[in-house]
């Protein structure tokens, strides 16, 4: 996601977005995000019974302590019309926009919401901080939370849970267990995964070059210490050059010019948000090169497209904004008094969430969509078409 200020941003979160939700019904398989089988991982990592990979960082503990824990929801019940605070990111990107069409449209035609909240955060955590204590003032049935800064909003997630308020967090959360419940992507596991994927698409040997978003980031350090885990099972791969570019597609082709004229030999670009996967492919045509391999996260429709038209090889971790749907119906399972799970990895209860590589490019792709928005589709073209996602 490009966003603006970065001294303002402590996450996307989610991509950038993650940050990384979301209504298609439908399950990916288990084994989606798997560790590799090939004999060229010589120190592989350890995988759960799903065949996922065992991630020490805070967020994949935090992640494994919420797996199969069950919410009993019951306190919480109310009659609707409900009244409902989403403090979530705003319409900075295409991410964000695309996520707040989804996540309106679903509130709107549910006819269970009587009051909206809206309060987008525009990065800045004071923003958010400040619209939960309004949701608290308010007295409002239910918060949905797409966090900016984990450390940042736990403070404000506590206060709303000892309000009696459920606070439900929508591809971002908060790094505490106040929250009632999450629905997310792991952050982690989608850089593990895309770098894995390309590691063994290099046999396990070769010259690899990491695009990282804004430094510090939530989004960006997660979904690149889930790379860097994965790169360490190869002794053969040597990571050539590591840069920031802040989610920024101006910024990703500086970088990647310097890149490409100091290791005009690398094999593979690994990109942490491909909002700026455009600005490498464009980098190295200006160049008069060849395209590399690529492997990310975030996947855009203007990132498919040129995959397409150039014949790219990739592989690819979506950080799907469609999970907003997942989440309104989570709020309304929460408002009902139904039982719901602690953590909820869309990769599970969504299509087109699951890593791909450029032979399911098409079946991702929008041609009827512009280059900002990103999938899935989950609603009508004309929730994404008002949206401002037609093409000029």
């Amino acid at each position: 996601m490009n966003k603006p200020n970065p001294a303002a941003r402590k996450f996307f979160a989610m991509a950038v977005a993650g940050l990384a939700v979301l209504g298609m019904a439908g399950c990916s398989t288990p084994a989606a995000d798997s560790t590799p089988t090939s004999a060229a991982a010589k120190n592989p990592v350890k995988v759960d019974s799903n065949g996922r990979p065992i991630l020490t960082d805070d967020y994949s503990k935090q992640v494994a302590a919420a797996a199969g824990v069950e919410v009993d929801t019951t306190k919480f019940k109310k009659t609707a019309p409900y009244n409902i605070a989403a403090i979530v990111q705003g319409p900075t990107n295409g991410w964000g926009t695309t996520f707040d069409a989804v996540m309106k449209d679903e509130f709107t035609k549910s006819g269970k919401v009587g009051n909206l909240m809206y309060v987008p955060w525009n990065f800045q955590t004071d923003n958010q901080v400040k619209g939960v204590e309004d949701a608290i003032a308010a007295h409002v049935d239910a918060i949905m939370l797409t966090s900016l800064s984990r450390a940042g909003l736990v403070s404000a997630v506590e206060r709303a849970t000892a309000a009696g308020i459920p606070v439900i967090t929508c591809m971002a959360g908060v790094q505490s267990t106040a929250y009632t419940a999450e629905v997310s992507r792991n952050i982690p596991q989608m850089g593990f995964s895309s770098a894995d994927a390309i590691a063994q698409q290099l046999h396990g040997t070769g010259k690899v070059v990491m695009l990282n978003g804004i430094a510090g980031a939530d989004a960006a350090e997660f979904w690149k210490s889930g790379a860097e885990a994965a790169f360490k099972q190869y002794p053969g791969i040597t990571i050539v050059s590591q840069q920031y570019a802040d989610w920024s597609a101006a910024k990703a082709m500086d970088v990647m010019r310097t890149v490409i004229a100091q290791h005009p030999d690398a094999n593979a670009v690994w990109v942490g948000g491909l909002e700026m996967g455009p600005s490498v492919i464009q980098a190295y045509k200006e160049a008069g090169m060849t395209v590399p391999l690529i492997g990310g996260t975030n996947p855009t429709n203007g990132f498919l497209r040129l995959a397409i038209q150039d014949k790219l090889k990739f592989n690819v971790s979506p950080f799907p904004p469609a999970a907003a749907k997942e989440c309104v119906d989570t709020v309304f399972k929460v408002l009902n008094g139904q039982k719901v799970a602690k953590y909820t990895d869309v990769i599970d209860t969504m299509k087109g969430v699951a890593p791909y590589s450029q032979a399911d490019a098409s079946k991702w792709y929008e041609p009827a969509f512009n280059d900002d928005y990103i999938g899935p589709k989950v609603a009508s073209d004309a929730v994404y078409l008002a949206a401002g996602f037609g093409k000029k």
